[in-house]
Formats: C-alpha cells, sequence, structure tokens
C-alpha cells in the first residue's frame, strides 16, 4: 500500500532549548546515534520540563528522523531512552496506527539506500542541507503487510545483532594484539 507520510502520521519539529549538563529530561540530538542509527545511552544534555516544551516529551514509538545536514538517518525511540526531548534536528514522526504502520518499518525504510537517495534529492539549501517539512510530509511511502513489515524489521534486527558481534571481535582482537605487541616488547 503507498500513501503519503502525511495520512499517516503527524510530522512536527523537535524543540530548541540550550541543554544544560543536569536536569530531568534527555535532551536527544544526532551525536546521541551511532553510525547505524541506534540510541548511545551516554547523553550528557539536559533540559527540566516547563510550560513550553512538555508537549515535546516523546511518546514510545515516535520515528526521530534527522532533516538537516548531509547524515540523514531514522530512529525509534523507546521508553528504555528514558524520558526524552527531541532537538531541532529531528523531526518527530507519530504514527496515528502502530497496528497498520509500524514505526519500526518507518525507520527501516528511511534508512534504505532507496529512501536515502529519495531524502537527499529532497534538501535544500546552500551550506547545509534541509528537507522542508512538506515535502516530507507528501512522501509517498510503499508500506507492505504486516507481517512483511515484521519479517524485514527481524531481518533488520538480526543484522545489526551481527555488525555488534562482528565489531566486538574486532575490539577484542585488537586489544589482544596489542597485549601480545606490549609482552614483546618487554622481553
Amino acid at each position: 500500500m503507498k500513501v503519503k507520510l502525511r495520512g499517516i502520521a503527524s510530522v512536527q519539529f523537535g524543540y530548541y532549548e540550550k541543554p544544560g549538563v543536569v536536569g530531568r529530561v534527555k535532551y536527544l540530538q544526532a551525536k546521541h546515534f551511532n553510525e547505524y542509527s541506534q540510541f548511545i545511552d551516554e547523553v550528557d544534555d539536559w533540559v527540566d520540563i516547563d510550560d513550553k516544551n512538555e508537549s515535546h516529551l516523546l511518546q514510545n514509538g515516535d520515528v526521530l528522523f534527522v532533516g538537516k545536514g548531509s547524515r540523514n538517518f531514522a530512529a525509534v525511540y523507546t521508553w528504555s531512552y528514558g524520558l526524552s526531548i527531541a532537538s531541532s534536528i529531528f523531526y518527530v514522526i507519530r504514527i496515528k496506527n502502530q497496528e497498520k504502520f509500524l514505526p519500526e518499518f518507518l525507520c527501516l525504510l528511511f534508512n534504505s539506500s532507496a529512501y536515502q537517495a529519495q531524502l537527499q534529492s529532497l534538501g535544500a539549501g546552500s551550506s547545509i542541507l534541509s528537507i522542508r517539512k512538506q515535502e516530507l510530509e507528501d512522501l509517498h511511502i510503499e508500506f507492505p503487510s504486516l507481517e512483511k513489515q515484521r519479517e524485514l524489521i527481524r531481518l533488520s534486527s538480526l543484522h545489526q545483532e551481527e555488525i555488534q558481534i562482528y565489531n566486538k571481535i574486532i575490539h577484542d582482537k585488537q586489544l589482544l594484539v596489542q597485549q601480545i605487541i606490549n609482552d614483546l616488547i618487554k622481553e
């Protein structure tokens, strides 16, 4: 089923605030996500809740999409991140019917090479590319059946787990080689 994003979700800008080193709420920025669009829980930017930003608290299943700069990616916010607000570099995409359109699948699509090329072509700006909200809302999204969405999400999840295992092996091997070199130098 092909639908416009605006037909299945609301799209809002993230919130702009100067974060501090203390606060009750995490202020999520692009630097809090790794090269695989996974959340790195090393947040050092915090804000407190007030009347202006309370409506910007993220909800479970919100899709965070970076609409500015050269690194456009999507990630799904979950409660496991902790109480959070997305910075203004993000669009917050809230799917209206998560029983039919899975946020994880939208994230998977936005991070795919086909959609990355399409999203990059929407970017405007002379020095910093920026995707306009209306163009994002007008983007046509191809949603397969719920079963197929779940299969593709599972495949992607297994791939991410495999990448983490490979990275751990590389890290451990680097430590081992360094230890061998250090031991040989001491001889």
